[in-house]
């Protein structure tokens, strides 16, 4: 179940502070090279996090770059893990669904990382809310489900009167951990930060719900209404779940729900404030079918604006963080397609999805579009920036982007990934507008 489930998240592909307040927590340790954006919460804890989230989604996935699967041992885990902490990076994302125990190993890491570098701080970002996965479970969640889901698997001949067993429930097939009341939601989501805390052996620092309240057959969503954000926040902020994190956030939101977040934080003082939002955002846009069940994606129009879900901070996901889907051979998106297409076509779960969603005509057109555009670049500048840098930066230089979650898989990709935060400093909003539109 967890390895299945880990890849309908970041997939493909792809931290600490100083302040004069009671909850100081660490020094500024600020590495070179390295940017940094302070995030505060609603009892004034302030934290200086990484730009670049290092992400673990696939780090631990000895089958995620094909059939040629590479061998993991966990020397080459810490290797890269150390490498992102001497790069600068000090958060890490992670979550206890994700592949190859990665939150568990992550935490045994951080904690051995900090014995070895005293005075220094790493932390660990990690997710609930996760709707439960019914091809696995093949059953329907204990507690109250919506009707909804409940009629349309009926109907659909999945579900049987009177019965919750779901035996030949489909891939994609999800039923939400945030529908119901407070005291239901509350119970769920504490279930699953147990097995955070467990794996990590320290409370996450920060904490997105992954995904709203929706449920979802065969990666098609359930049409429903939807729990209130007030009834999620509320549920959030209780004290036997706020106590367990400090910054909370919000992971394939829509605007609308996380605008109305904001307003409520502002208004009732009891709840914890949303400080994160992480969407999908890259120069490959997802088209009507998002890579997976729930995602959720800004545009360039709106990151371009600075006034956008103002009030928290973006964290972007995107296909370039690191692990390339583009790391074929000449001619690299043609390969790539077909590759994409192949797995499709044999049923993968996950391709299936990002098939149809990233290998459009216009992320072709602009995949053509960077290629020319850094080959030009590189002749202007005398530099040797590649293809992947571009497009990461293009998601940094962009006003409302305040960090990106990377998947780098290995030493180089980090190196790489982290060198595109200079170049994010040399692109003007003129490129990025060419880069996405086309037009001088």
């Amino acid at each position: 179940m967890k390895k299945i489930s880990a890849l309908f998240y970041l997939a493909f592909f792809f931290f600490v502070l100083f302040f004069n307040s009671p909850f100081l927590l660490a020094a500024d340790q600020s590495v070179e090279g390295m940017e940094y954006v302070e995030v505060s919460n609603e009892k004034n804890v302030r934290i200086k996090f990484s730009r670049l989230i290092m992400g673990t989604d696939h780090l631990a996935q000895e089958d995620w770059l094909g059939t040629s699967s590479r061998k993991i041992s966990e020397d080459d885990i810490i290797k890269v893990l150390d490498e992102a902490a001497s790069l600068g990076i000090n958060l890490f994302d992670t979550a206890p669904i994700y592949v190859g125990d990665i939150e568990n190993k992550l935490g045994k890491w951080m904690a051995s990382w900090m014995k070895r570098n005293p005075g220094k701080q790493v932390y660990a970002l990690s997710k609930g809310g996760f709707p439960f996965d019914l091809y696995w479970s093949k059953k329907l969640p204990d507690g109250i489900n919506s009707n909804c889901l409940q009629e349309m698997l009926k109907r659909k001949e999945f579900l049987a009167e009177g019965d919750d067993s779901l035996p030949n429930a489909p891939t994609g097939t999800y039923a939400s951990r945030l529908f119901g009341s407070k005291e239901q939601i509350e119970e769920r989501v504490r279930k699953e930060m147990e097995h955070t805390i467990t794996n990590l052996g320290v409370h996450p620092t920060v904490y997105l719900m992954h995904r709203d309240d929706g449920d979802f057959i065969n990666f098609e969503p359930v049409k429903r209404s939807q729990t209130s954000v007030k009834t999620i926040m509320e549920a959030l902020s209780s004290d036997p779940l706020h106590a367990k994190f400090s910054f909370l956030g919000w992971s394939n939101w829509k605007p609308h729900r996380i605008t109305r977040s904001l307003k409520l934080a502002e208004k009732l003082p009891d709840l914890a404030k949303p400080v994160f939002n992480s969407p999908y955002f890259s120069l490959f846009e997802m088209s009507e079918r998002a890579i997976h069940a729930g995602g959720v994606q800004v545009t360039h129009e709106d990151m371009m604006d600075s006034n956008f879900l103002r009030g928290i901070k973006i964290m972007s996901y995107s296909p370039l963080g690191g692990a390339s889907i583009l790391d074929k051979p000449e001619p690299c998106w043609v390969n790539a397609r077909k590759d994409a297409r192949r797995k499709s076509g044999q049923g993968d779960p996950y391709w299936k999805n990002v098939y149809h969603s990233i290998f459009t005509c216009a992320n072709e057109e602009r995949y053509n579009r960077v290629v020319d555009f850094t080959k030009e670049f590189n002749e202007k500048h005398k530099t040797s920036y590649t293809v992947d840098q571009m497009v990461n930066a293009y998601v940094l230089a962009h006003p409302r982007t305040d960090f990106m979650v990377i998947g780098s898989l290995n030493v180089e990709q980090l190196r790489r990934t982290v060198a595109s935060l200079k170049l994010s400093r040399m692109l003007s909003e003129q490129d990025l507008d060419y880069l996405y539109y086309g037009r001088e």
